[in-house]
């Protein structure tokens, strides 16, 4: 029986490399606003091919840009046939970059779009309207009172 040799068929999944330089550029950025009290743009996926337009709201197309197929593919080629198999090296960076994804898609989505984070924004807003130097009173009350004040001074 001929020894068949392994053949690596490891690649850099390009949606990986696209979603990496992404965070990559978002720490940069905030890197340099932060120090300087400038406001800070929260990292947001490269919607690169995936069909996805940047909307939270579409909540399958969501899944584009952490897509994985290509990695989990290439463990699928590298394990599947016995004629060609690939390398330990295949599985590893295979099932790294597909987990990658997995972890930065599931962050995104609970940072985005849970219930607690609304919760949290929800009660900070509760907090500065309930406030007397809150928009209700500052913005709506006072402006009124300032309007009578300047109507009643006028006549």
């Amino acid at each position: 029986m001929a020894t068949v040799t392994p053949q690596s068929q490891a690649q850099v999944d390009a949606n990986f490399e696209a979603q990496l330089k992404a965070l990559q550029a978002a720490a940069a950025a905030e890197a340099t606003a932060r120090p300087a009290g400038n406001q800070v743009v929260w990292m947001r996926p490269d919607p690169g091919q995936s069909g996805w337009n940047g909307g939270l709201d579409d909540w399958d197309a969501l899944a584009g840009p952490f897509d994985r197929s290509q990695a989990n593919q290439t463990v699928v080629t590298a394990t599947s046939d016995a004629q060609q198999p690939g390398v330990v090296g295949d599985v590893i960076a295979g099932t790294t970059q597909a987990h990658y994804m997995a972890t930065l898609e599931r962050s995104f989505r609970l940072r985005q779009l849970s219930r607690c984070r609304a919760a949290v924004h929800a009660a900070a807003r509760k907090q500065g309207q309930g406030d007397d130097r809150g928009t209700f009173v500052q913005c709506g009350l006072e402006y009124v009172r300032g309007l009578v004040a300047q109507s009643k001074a006028s006549s």
